[in-house]
C-alpha cells in the first residue's frame, strides 16, 4: 500500500461519514417542518376580567371572553 491510496481511503472514508451526516441533517430538517404546528393568522386576545388567554378570527377586532363573556381588544406581545 503506497501514500496515494492511503490518502485516498481516508478521503473516501471521512466524505462518507460526512455525507451521512449532512443526510441525517437534511432528513430531520424535513421531518420537523413536517410536524412543526403551522402558524396561523388568529389573532392572541386576553380577557381583563379573568385573565383568559383565546384566539379569534384575524378579521375580529373586539372579541368575547368565552369564560365570562367580557369583550376584548387585541392583546400585543
Amino acid at each position: 500500500m503506497n501514500i496515494s491510496s492511503m490518502s485516498e481511503w481516508i478521503f473516501v472514508y471521512v466524505s462518507v461519514w460526512l455525507f451521512a451526516i449532512l443526510f441525517c441533517v437534511i432528513y430531520s430538517e424535513i421531518r420537523r417542518r413536517r410536524f412543526e404546528p403551522k402558524e396561523t393568522d388568529d389573532r392572541v386576545f386576553r380577557c381583563s376580567d379573568c385573565d383568559f388567554v383565546y384566539t379569534d378570527d384575524p378579521t375580529v377586532e373586539r372579541a368575547r371572553c368565552p369564560h365570562c363573556g367580557c369583550m376584548n381588544d387585541t392583546f400585543t406581545f
